[in-house]
């Protein structure tokens, strides 16, 4: 029997403007934020790997190490981040799985852990999408957020730089939950001073989202 495939696409097509440089190639704990990204998605799991990028050579040439993936280009992720989800999401659909997983590179400090947990969701069945709970915040989904098959014509609708938060907001109990730690939650990585931050604690041996510890 063919075992069921379980990608995770990590979106890595954004312009970083508030960043002011390519957020996926910012480095932390010695490695590249979509190299922590891609590796932590393969050690809980899943495969296989996808990253959506505006130019795939480039980004590749640059991100380090990495862990066997699949590449998709994103040539027009200037219409927003709903296109680039589109795009990824038919290139993952291929592989006929029972849900595709999401991230986002500049989300640091994601746990294999965390990936593992809603996979063993996935696999449970019973649901339109998946998301995380870290500490029991339902507020917003938390990622990785996993979309099955029912959600992705809903994809395709979606324009402009939305993710796929209007979607899980509209399941109801077709969305299920899966709750972890707090302590789990990944990090938004969104300006310098952001980053400087991870850094500095990093360089400090404080404990910070790439699992180092002091």
């Amino acid at each position: 029997m063919k075992p069921v495939s379980q990608p995770f696409m990590v979106l890595a097509a954004g312009a970083s403007s508030r960043m002011g440089r390519p957020k996926p190639l910012l480095e932390l704990g010695g490695r590249t934020l979509l190299a922590n990204a891609l590796w932590a998605a393969h050690e809980g799991g899943a495969e296989p790997l996808l990253v959506v990028a505006r130019d795939p050579e480039e980004l590749r040439s640059k991100a380090g190490r990495l862990p066997a993936a699949e590449w998709v280009a994103s040539p027009e992720a200037a219409r927003g981040q709903s296109y680039s989800l589109r795009v990824g999401l038919r290139a993952a659909a291929r592989h006929q799985p029972e849900a595709v997983l999401v991230g986002l590179a500049d989300q640091v400090g994601l746990r294999p852990e965390a990936v593992a947990a809603v996979l063993e969701a996935v696999a449970q069945g019973g649901s339109a999408a998946w998301s995380v709970a870290y500490g029991g915040d339902r507020a917003s989904p938390g990622h990785p957020v996993a979309l099955g098959p029912a959600t992705w014509p809903l994809v395709e609708r979606l324009r402009g730089d939305r993710g796929a938060g209007p979607i899980l907001a509209g399941l109801g109990e077709e969305l299920r939950w899966v709750d972890l730690p707090s302590s789990w939650r990944p990090v938004d990585c969104d300006t310098e001073e952001d980053y400087q931050a991870l850094v500095a604690a990093d360089l400090a041996g404080i404990r910070t989202p790439t699992g180092n510890a002091g």
